[in-house]
């Protein structure tokens, strides 16, 4: 790695999985990208973090929204679409904030592939909104706007979704802490290793 700079992730628990002992990572704790979105930089400021001139800054949000969230705010009028457009823009207004007057180089973390329900302990507190097969959409959808957003605003989408998923398109298990993360950071660290 470069010494001249550092790469730094801030967001959820995926922030902090399957990164290398190189990265700063800053896990604000279960955030919604939601809530970081609606609330900006007061959720975060990343001046208030050491980061400096020439680094990148990995925005790690979504999962938890895709997972628990997007599912019980679909009505009659309202789809999983509006929803997740809302969030994204909402989402690329509270980067744009932290990144503003600050010359760092930014990247946009996909959210990871989601879990089938019926192999993956499950969570009162955070519980599998949806079939899989729907969250796998919410998932999808979400990423394809992740891409669409950083393209507009010259952001690096740091996209390593499909070296993830199984035959299925679920999080491949063995790569994974056999919940929801990645623990196997090998196709990570080649993203940096080839991008960054």
């Amino acid at each position: 790695m470069n010494k001249n700079y550092s790469i730094h992730t801030f967001g959820d628990s995926h922030s902090e999985f399957g990164w290398n002992d190189n990265i700063k990572k800053h896990h604000l704790g279960p955030i919604l990208c939601y809530s970081f979105g609606k609330e900006k930089l007061k959720r975060l400021d990343i001046k208030n973090y050491d980061v400096s001139k020439g680094d990148y800054v990995i925005f790690c949000f979504g999962e938890i929204d895709c997972r628990c969230h997007v599912k019980k705010h679909i009505s009659k009028n309202i789809t999983y679409v509006n929803i997740i457009e809302n969030i994204v823009k909402n989402y690329f207004e509270a980067i744009l904030l932290n990144v503003k007057n600050i010359e760092v180089r930014v990247c946009v973390y996909n959210v990871v592939p989601t879990v089938e329900k019926n192999n993956t302990p499950g969570s009162s507190t955070y519980p599998f909104l949806g079939t899989d097969k729907e969250r796998k959409k919410y998932v999808l959808y979400f990423n394809k706007l992740l891409k669409k957003y950083c393209l507009i605003h010259n952001f690096i989408f740091f996209d390593v979704y499909n070296h993830y998923i199984d035959k299925n398109g679920f999080l491949k298990k063995k790569l994974s802490d056999k919940r929801v993360h990645i623990k196997n950071g090998v196709f990570i660290d080649k993203f940096i290793e080839d991008n960054l």
